[in-house]
């Protein structure tokens, strides 16, 4: 007998199981008692902080007290005082922004350092199709000085420019002063497209409209110059592209813009001699040596990228020469697909797959192999910061005009470390590279949501890698990755309507401009917002009550306004602590918001935006971000300034939360005159000003939570938690169950498209009338174990079957009865019977043993309880008769309970028809039945063959073989009208058993055949039947039980009509499904009435047996087919 799904010879699982559960039992009860034992206190705690300090300030009196918390106070304020708070503002900023400012002045200074021969140009290519590109552009801003947009693309349909400009890329790109040169494509679809670029290299007219077109987007948007990047341009004359370079060179150059074009390796399509003399720079390609139509290999080794070099300094020289760097990779799989891969992505990879990444010391390229769920081997080849490293040393020898990098968004983020600095021997000579290629900054971030207000899920693990350098000419030799890093996971949280805007302000409170902030935002019904520095706090304590009472939200914004990144991580605690305290001793209420000064980005990329984050979310703060910054800290800006750029980031989309200062500084005034303007005008445009709770669907009690009485810190703590658990887990369950709801109508909904599609199948098929001359003949098998009661009475009943020619083979499974000889008695003799016997091996073991002694082409197997209306086999078998290219694997029949004798029959009966016969109906149009029934199917006899007959390693051998024929590529389909009365279990005990077996043997062949969950080669099978099996059968009812506790619940806590009326809701639709599927198997409608009681009792039945099937699993123990005990009450 095969070794089963699941099964172990190891108690070491079981064990483990038993253990974890008794962990975490412990610890909730220990955490109940706690929680009943605080019910009988004074009071329990939201928040678990110490509150002895509220004797220190009180908003009545906020005056400092001369007691023991005061002085305590006092001391820990004089460790971090900081008295001049925005005397150093402008200072922080110019630090921690280094390429800052917007006009010629900088960006000439860019331009510059193409000609200085320390550095060159240090460029880098930027992708719209990417979201990492704009946070890689971020990061690596300050280290480039030019950046390639590839923006402009060539329509082949029109033969006419198209223009696709990132706006928010491009204002990052202005901030930091750094030259831009938007790129020509004709990759148009994903596809580079030769037809189009001929048509306009031919033609004087359209060279001409495309060269002005561009000239005039380009001196529109103040770019710097163009890059041309023509690829597979199949074009017979190379002065073609030689001509139209050259008119693009003069034109662009008269109007003071630079004209750069990319070119590939070894490709004779390029005049480069010809092209040299019209670009200012060339950037070779240097990548792609193997690439996603060839075999798998390295992306750019180090002698390729050498020879390529040669090859172009044949005909280009040094200081126009730009050599184009790899900073991705390849993911090869076995089948021939290929995808791209980021750094990032194959560090992931591999850290998942628990492999190792092998460096190639020959070509400086990273490689790994891994197996996929469908145990397909993957060959991944990369580069990494070495790499880049070793090529860049390579051009610095080579005095070459620069380097470029393909692309943001795949790039190794430790090349910042030395991508923008001098690389020649002299310099790196000093260098650290130890500390340059550490993974231990591994900051990548991966974001969750689209909010703009940001939780820490999860925080890194650092990696680790050695390297070797030859000192000689300080290269890395060797690099071994001992442990690979780990990213942050940030979920960003916050929805809003898209005209919906939220108003906050730093730096608050001031006695000045404050209470002006707060008359105009009550005289415009706006809400607000307000991150508070403590120092300001503690001058106007009676400003904060104010803010609070009327209706704002109070943040942290910490003590001092000191930049967190300065800070060691023991200050930044005690800042934000003391901020909260003056925060919960005036209001009564602490806060969990926070925002980070001098660097408050939605989307933080660099370490200095990161840190903050991570620091305060140790505390449990939500980091409050910003996209709308219009800068109004800065000295001399007016109200028309800071009026300009609110309006224009909004109208461009930047976000929804606004920054805006009450404080700092030397005056406030062109903040406060811009704001009525600002919020007159977008109210009238239609926005609205929303408070952040809104924004977070949270009430402004939850973002600053009362404070508690009483004096049991630990036993609030411990109270806390449990609540949090509480919390939490009901916050998951909510969202799991509205998800559920969701799935189970949309379910619903393609189930009555699935029928009605079928059932217009149906009524198109014509079937010819079965007679002796073109019937195949059928062998009809019946296993039995133990049938003594039904099998004599089964044979006869198949006997009657009026299908022109068949035979019936009775294998009889070593029963311990009289089956065996009540078939002897019955039937020896009769040349329509053969009767078998053999040993005990389980059913499957009888019907290979069946399938064995027979030369039929076609099978049908039934149960030894299962009586065949006469036209049974008939109607199974008329679906093969229409198959002449033998893509038919099955048919499934009908099954109904044909011993309706009490309530738990009644209630199988119900299943049967509204459950399992109504999905295989539905089922069957798209290919996607699970299980031919076990006690009426038929099947081709070349298929069970291919599948490779039925095996004994699950309990569910029916739905194994289904599974498997489907997976050779046959089509199953569905007989609604071939009916077989079966006997189900009279009593719970065989009906429990009965259900834990196929619970079980479904969960088996579920597990054995999850290669093909969500497979699109699966088709129906993949993409509907195994989720279906995944989600509908064991996800929904594991969590299905709380459900019903919490409804159970909900009936007594005052929200019982609304829980009756959702409740209602579902029966109704279950109903109709029911309905549904009664009305098309032409059976009474009275019996549903006890679908209402069958929804209460029956459903607790099947959740114990669905745990019960997890708890095999996890011992792992040889499962048995079992028998359960006839009664022979089946009526056909």
């Amino acid at each position: 007998m095969e070794r089963q799904v699941f099964q172990t010879d190891s108690r070491r699982r079981w064990r483990r199981f038993k253990w974890t559960m008794r962990f975490f039992v412990t610890i909730l009860v220990f955490l109940l008692v706690v929680f009943i034992t605080m019910f009988a206190m004074e009071g329990s705690p939201s928040l678990p902080f110490r509150h002895d300090y509220r004797g220190v300030v009180t908003a009545s009196k906020p005056f400092l007290k001369d007691n023991k918390a005061s002085q305590s106070y006092k001391a820990t304020r004089d460790k971090i005082l900081d008295a001049h708070m925005h005397n150093n503002y402008m200072e922080d900023y110019r630090h921690d922004h280094r390429f800052v400012g917007h006009g010629d002045k900088i960006t000439q200074k860019f331009i510059n350092e193409w000609n200085d021969p320390r550095i060159g140009v240090r460029a880098a290519w930027y992708v719209n199709w990417d979201t990492h590109s704009l946070t890689s552009l971020k990061q690596g801003m300050k280290n480039l000085n030019m950046v390639i947009a590839e923006w402009f693309f060539i329509n082949p349909s029109t033969d006419k420019l198209e223009v696709n400009i990132d706006a928010k890329a491009l204002r990052e790109m202005r901030r930091a002063g750094v030259p831009v040169l938007p790129m020509l494509t004709n990759n148009y679809g994903e596809e580079f497209n030769p037809q189009a670029i001929g048509r306009i290299l031919s033609d004087k007219g359209k060279r001409t409209q495309l060269i002005n077109s561009m000239l005039d987007i380009c001196r529109k948007n103040h770019f710097q110059g163009i890059n041309v990047d023509l690829e597979e341009l199949n074009i017979n004359d190379n002065s073609l592209l030689t001509n139209f370079m050259a008119e693009l060179y003069r034109t662009f150059h008269a109007n003071n813009m630079y004209v750069t074009q990319d070119i590939a390796t070894f490709n004779e399509d390029y005049d480069v001699q010809q092209l040299a003399r019209y670009n200012d720079y060339l950037f070779l390609m240097a990548y792609d040596e193997h690439n996603s139509t060839s075999a798998a290999g390295d992306v750019a080794s180090q002698h390729w990228m050498e020879r390529a070099t040669d090859w172009a300094a044949e005909n280009i020289p040094n200081d126009k020469l730009v050599l184009g760097l790899a900073s991705y990779g390849y993911d090869w799989s076995a089948d021939g697909e290929c995808n791209t891969v980021s750094f990032n992505q194959a560090i992931a990879n591999a850290y998942g797959n628990e492999t190792g990444i092998y460096f190639d010391d020959d070509t400086y390229n990273l490689s790994y192999s891994y197996y996929d769920d469908d145990n397909k081997q993957h060959k991944v080849s990369f580069t990494d910061a070495v790499t880049t490293f070793n090529n860049m040393r390579f051009g610095a020898t080579y005095h070459l005009a620069g380097f470029a990098i393909w692309r943001l968004g795949t790039e190794d983020s430790r090349i910042w470390n030395f991508y923008g600095k001098d690389m020649s021997w002299e310099q790196v000579k000093k260098w650290n590279l130890n500390n340059i290629f550490a993974l231990n900054s591994y900051n990548d971030v991966n974001y969750v949501g689209s909010g703009e207000v940001l939780s820490v899920e999860s925080e890194p693990h650092h990696g680790k890698v050695s390297i070797n350098v030859d000192n000689d000419d300080e290269l890395v030799t060797e690099e071994r990755y001992l442990d690979l890093p780990s990213a942050y996971t940030v979920k960003k949280l916050g929805h809003c309507g898209p005209k919906d805007l939220i108003l906050t302000f730093d730096d608050g409170p001031d006695a000045r401009w404050t209470p002006q902030v707060l008359r105009t935002l009550k005289h415009y019904g706006v809400p607000a917002t307000f991150f508070m520095v403590g120092l300001q706090m503690e001058k106007n304590l009676p400003i904060v009550k104010k803010v609070y009472d009327a209706g704002h939200t109070i943040g942290n914004h910490t003590f001092t306004h000191h930049n967190v990144i300065e800070n060691s991580d023991d200050r930044t605690y005690a800042e934000l602590k003391l901020t909260r305290m003056l925060v919960e001793s005036i209001t009564g209420h602490s806060t969990t918001l926070f925002r980070a000064p001098y660097n408050a980005d939605a989307d933080p990329t660099q370490r200095e935006e990161i840190e903050p984050m991570i620091l305060a979310s140790r505390r449990n703060y939500l980091f409050v971000g910003e996209e709308v910054d219009p800068d109004d800290w800065q000295p001399g800006i007016t109200a028309d300034e800071i009026y300009r750029r609110v309006i224009d980031g909004v109208h461009h989309g930047d976000g929804h939360i606004i920054l805006m200062h009450d404080a700092g500084g030397v005056t406030r005034k062109p903040t406060l005159e811009a704001l009525p303007r600002i919020i007159s005008t977008l109210q009238r445009e239609g926005y609205r000003f929303i408070s952040l709770e809104q924004y977070l669907g949270k009430s402004r009690d939850q973002l600053m939570p009362a404070i508690p009485k009483g004096e049991t810190y630990y036993a609030m703590q411990a109270n806390l938690t449990l609540a949090e658990i509480i919390y939490h887990a009901g916050d998951f369950l909510t969202a799991l169950f509205i998800v559920f709801l969701v799935l189970g109508f949309m379910r619903l909904a393609f189930m009555y498209f699935l029928m009605v599609k079928e059932k217009r199948a149906e009524k198109r098929r014509h079937y010819p009338q079965l007679t002796k001359q073109n019937a195949p003949h059928v062998s009809i098998i019946v296993p039995a174990y133990n049938e003594e009661v039904n099998c004599v009475r089964t044979v006869e009943t198949l006997l009657k079957e009026d299908y022109p020619s068949f035979d019936i083979i009775f294998v009889d499974d070593g029963s311990k009865d009289h089956t065996l000889q009540r078939m002897h008695d019955a039937f020896d003799g009769n040349s329509k019977v053969r009767i078998l016997g053999k040993k005990n091996g389980g059913k499957a073991s009888a019907l290979n043993y069946g399938i064995e002694h027979t030369d039929s082409e076609y099978l049908v197997c039934i149960d030894a309880d299962t009586q065949l209306r006469p036209d049974a086999v008939g109607k199974l078998m008329q679906h093969f008769l229409l198959d002449s290219e033998h893509r038919i694997g099955a048919v499934a029949g009908n099954v109904k309970v044909g011993n309706q004798r009490n309530m738990l029959t009644r209630w199988q009966a119900i299943e049967y028809t509204t459950s399992q016969n109504f999905d295989r109906m539905a089922y069957s149009y798209i290919n996607a039945v699970t299980v031919v029934p076990g006690a009426i199917g038929a099947f081709r006899k070349e298929a069970i063959v291919k599948a490779g007959g039925l095996t004994t390693d699950t309990l569910a051998e029916d739905c194994d073989l289904t599974m498997r024929i489907n997976e050779a590529g046959y089509r199953i389909e569905n007989e609604s009208y071939a009916v077989a009365m079966t006997e189900a279990p009279e009593n719970v005990r065989q009906f429990v058993k009965q259900r834990v077996r196929w619970s079980f043997g479904v969960m088996q062949a579920f597990w054995k055949h999850r290669s093909s969950l969500f497979n699109p080669r699966k088709k129906g099978f993949g993409l509907w039947a195994m989720p279906n099996i995944l989600v509908f059968q064991y996800i929904i009812p594991t969590f299905s039980p709380l459900a019903d506790i919490l409804m159970f619940i909900g009936l007594f806590s005052g929200n019982a009509m609304q829980i009756l009326f959702y409740y209602l809701i579902f029966l109704v639709v279950d109903a109709s499904v029911s309905i549904m599927a009664y009305i098309f198997e032409h059976e009474s409608l009275w019996v549903l009435l006890w679908i209402i009681p069958q929804r209460f009792f029956y459903r607790w039945i099947m959740y114990f047996v669905l745990f019960k099937s997890y708890l095999k699993a996890i011992k792992g123990e040889l499962q048995s087919w079992g028998v359960l005990k006839r009664t022979g009450h089946v009526k056909a």
